[in-house]
Formats: structure tokens, sequence, C-alpha cells
């Protein structure tokens, strides 16, 4: 019985049997064998075999968890150990200040300003352009370069010097105000103030005399604004310190910033 015919050729010595390494079935070359799947070389994680893939992002358990205190879990607040003014003290400190300003515009910039542009009587019962463009300047733009210049160098008006008080910053705790606070505040208790009042001024005198109940309600609002310091805790903020991070302290007594 004969064999049947070997596919690899005939073996070396006259039989037939697997081609060699280098040589393919009938003859053809075998291509270049591949390496087996060992275990994988160093620097792949250190340990051989294979295990869990390695991913690209940190484990979020491994980092670092960040924690948000809350306004209540806070604390005092650092200015609390400063000597806060008393209402009453910031209110002469006022009354001070303003009478020094409204006096020297009314007397003084008020009549030069009028007689050097003119005033028309008949106009809307005197309250002509003029009159009241120059009341804008008198009553908010005088106080507002009257307080702001003397903030952002001394830290205190004429008034506040007077009474012994000084304007610092809430935090950090008691620093002298930056020009920038200086200016924002002075904006803030004056031409911001009394913008409204004058905007309804100007349209119940031209417009309609029924916007002048809304003149008073907006003036109504800024005196709400001074006296918020009465009730507010814990630093006795007015309306314009709490928006320019400020607080009014008593200098005569003893504190370091």
């Amino acid at each position: 019985m004969t064999e049947p015919p070997n596919p690899y050729g005939p073996r070396s010595g006259g039989g037939y049997g697997p081609p060699p390494p280098s040589q393919g079935p009938y003859g053809a070359p075998r291509p270049p064998q591949r390496p087996g799947y060992g275990p994988p070389e160093p620097g792949y994680g250190g340990d051989p075999g294979y295990g869990p893939p390695q991913s690209a992002y940190p484990d979020p358990a491994e980092q670092p968890q960040r924690t948000y205190r809350s306004a209540a879990s806070s604390g005092p607040h650092p200015a609390e150990n400063l000597p806060l003014a008393a209402f009453k003290q910031r209110a002469f400190a006022r009354l001070i200040d303003a009478g020094l300003v409204w006096v020297a515009g009314f007397a003084l910039v008020f009549p030069i300003v009028l007689a050097s542009i003119g005033i028309n009587k008949d106009e809307e019962g005197g309250w002509s352009t003029p009159v009241l463009w120059t009341t804008f300047v008198v009553v908010a733009v005088l106080p507002f370069l009257y307080e702001a210049i003397q903030l952002a160098f001394w830290g205190r008006t004429l008034g506040k010097r007077q009474i012994g008080l000084r304007v610092v910053l809430a935090d950090p705790a008691g620093d002298p105000l930056p020009l920038m606070t200086a200016l924002w505040r002075a904006a803030l208790n004056n031409l911001g103030y009394m913008l409204g009042v004058f905007l309804f001024l100007l349209l119940g005198v031209k417009v309609w005399a029924f916007f002048l109940f809304f003149m008073f309600v907006a003036a109504a609002g800024v005196l709400m604004a001074y006296l918020w310091a009465i009730w507010d805790r814990p630093l006795f903020q007015a309306i314009h310190d709490r928006y320019a991070g400020t607080v009014v302290v008593d200098d005569h007594a003893e504190w370091s910033p």
C-alpha cells in the first residue's frame, strides 16, 4: 500500500517530513514568525503579565478633596475686633461734612455759575436747566470730590477728623483704603445716592409733576441707606460701606491696623 504524497515535500534522506523552518509549504519561503505572547517587558507597570489597564487620568479617590466653608461656619469677621464707631458719631460727622460742602457750594459755586450762564426765571418757575445742573453739581459732584480726595490721602474727612473717626478696610481688617476703594465709596455715597433724586426732580420739573413723588421716595431711600448702619450686624455698616468693603472706626480708641 502506497503512502499518500506528503505536501511538505520529500524528507531529507529520501522520505517525507516537515519542511525546514525557513521553507513554507510546497517549497515557498516561510514568512518570518512573530514572537509569542510572553510577559511584557519591564517598564509597563513593573509587574509581569497583563494587569488592569492603566488610565491616563488619576483616580478621583486619590486626589485631594477641596473643602468649602459656608458663611455660617466661617467664624467671626476679623473687623469685629476693631473699635467700630457708633451711629451717632457717624451722623455728626456727616452733618459737618454736608454743611461745609453745601454752604460753600450754594454760597460760592451756585452764584458764580448762574451769573456766568444766566437764568430764565420764567422757565418752569425758575427751575431752568442751568439751575438744575448746578444744583446737582453742588449736592453731588462737589461732595464726591471733597470726600474722595480726603479718603484717598488721609482716610477721613474734615467732619470725621473733628469727631475722631476713620474709614478703613473691613478685610484685611483695619488696613488703609486703597485709591480705588476711596473713589468707589465716595461715588456710592454721593453720586450714586443723589442720582435717583436728581433724575426724578428733572422729570418732575420738565415732564410731569407726578415724578416729584418718586423724588421723595428716592430721598427716603437715601436716608434708609444711611440708617442701615443702626441695625447692621456685626460691623454696623451703611449700604455704601457694605458695597465698598469698609468700616468706620473710632480713632480715639487704642487699636492697631
